[in-house]
């Protein structure tokens, strides 16, 4: 293993090699969460959960997303995934889908909209994922979910409505099913 590699594995290990600190990788890969929350679920101190959320971060593994509010970053492992475990081989390139998200979102919001059809697609796939098939939707409902990954949401549904991805009728939205 070269240099890169090891430095990138023990990065990892040394961030999430701790129990509190899987304790909260694991909290936030269910769900984004305040300190306040962390600290009361794991029995310690506020300032205790910061201190591992700042090593956690330090390796990529989680981020802010508001004041003193985390999340679990799935493209940091994802990266650690493809930096240690990498051969080169066809086996493990990189997918159209892969590219598109690690270029045009940062894990869970969308930085900007691709400008090729291809790609634009992906993120419509990717932003219909929000949603369960066959589930009806109030516009309401979708707003706040679609909110979450970007802020213009009325673009958004209409890019999942474009795209055939979602229905709309009398302001009821429904994921189609494939």
């Amino acid at each position: 293993m070269d240099a890169p590699k090891i430095e990138a594995l023990q990065l990892f290990l040394q961030a999430a090699g701790q129990r509190e600190r899987l304790h909260i990788l694991g909290i936030l890969a269910e769900q984004t969460a305040a300190v306040p929350e962390l600290a009361r679920r794991l029995g310690v101190k506020g300032t205790a959960v910061l201190k591992h959320l700042k090593r956690l971060q330090a390796a990529d593994l989680v981020r802010e997303v508001g004041p003193y509010t985390y999340q679990f970053n799935q493209d940091g492992l994802e990266q650690l995934n493809r930096t240690v475990f990498h051969r080169g081989d066809s086996q493990n390139k990189e997918t159209l889908r892969q590219r598109v998200l690690r270029h045009y979102t940062d894990g869970s919001r969308l930085k900007k909209l691709p400008e090729n059809e291809e790609e634009l697609r992906e993120v419509a796939d990717w932003l219909a994922e929000l949603f369960e098939a066959g589930v009806e939707y109030p516009e309401k409902e979708v707003n706040e979910r679609l909110l979450q990954a970007h802020p213009d949401y009325a673009e958004m549904r209409r890019l999942l409505v474009d795209y055939g991805l979602m229905t709309r009728s009398r302001g009821i939205y429904k994921k189609v099913e494939k």
